[in-house]
């Protein structure tokens, strides 16, 4: 839950690589006591990342401290020093996309039939398409080039920092060989039979930053 720049480590990945490497933790020690992979260890601590709640908390726990001190210390404002008011920026597509490509779960927005309809979905991010599962009889699975709404953020309410990305786009069923990509990317939260493959197909990706430093 940090500040992300493109291409590079966050601060938030850097201080967990300093934490690790003060204890003399290997990457794939880091891994086993977090319950993750080495893969995701190392590209939390050198490459952009979407970090959820539930990650940060265990890896705070294998590095032996705690969410605060890994997310850093909030300074408040003094009298010899104004509150430093946030910053919210634009980003640049490429940034947008490499968020995306990093993260697994977003939300989808779209009309039904008498309402606007926003629910969460695990997706993956596959030759510059989006492509998420859902039950055969659910109303997304019924349409076909639809537009639709797809966003991601993350957020750190501490720190008064974080980013949304938004893309708008058409959503329709994925084509045979789209399924065959996304197949064992793509692994819903939730219950139930969720086999319908769908593809958004981005018209417009957009994304702000709010930055408190």
């Amino acid at each position: 839950m940090d500040t992300q720049t493109a291409g590079g480590p966050s601060s938030l990945g850097t201080r967990i690589r300093h934490r690790r490497q003060a204890l003399g933790l290997s990457t794939a020690e880091v891994a086993e006591r977090a319950a993750l992979t080495t893969d995701r260890i190392d590209q939390i601590e050198t490459r952009p990342f979407a970090l959820t709640g539930a990650e940060l908390l265990r890896l705070a726990h294998a590095l032996d401290c705690t969410v605060e001190e890994l997310t850093g210390p909030r300074h408040p404002a003094t009298s010899h020093q104004p509150p430093i008011a946030p910053v919210l920026e634009p980003m640049r597509q490429e940034e947008c996309i490499v968020l995306i490509r990093s993260g697994s779960v977003g939300r989808i927005a779209y009309t039904g039939i008498d309402e606007v309809v926003v629910i969460p979905v695990n997706y993956c991010y596959r030759n510059e398409l989006i492509i998420f599962r859902t039950a055969a009889d659910s109303a997304v699975a019924q349409f076909d080039l639809e537009p639709i709404a797809f966003e991601l953020d993350l957020f750190d309410e501490g720190m008064r920092d974080g980013w949304s990305v938004l893309v708008n786009g058409m959503v329709r069923p994925a084509t045979d060989a789209e399924t065959d990509a996304a197949r064992g990317h793509v692994d819903p939260w939730a219950g139930g039979a969720r086999e319908t493959y769908m593809v958004i197909d981005p018209r417009r990706i957009t994304g702000r930053r709010i930055r408190s430093w």
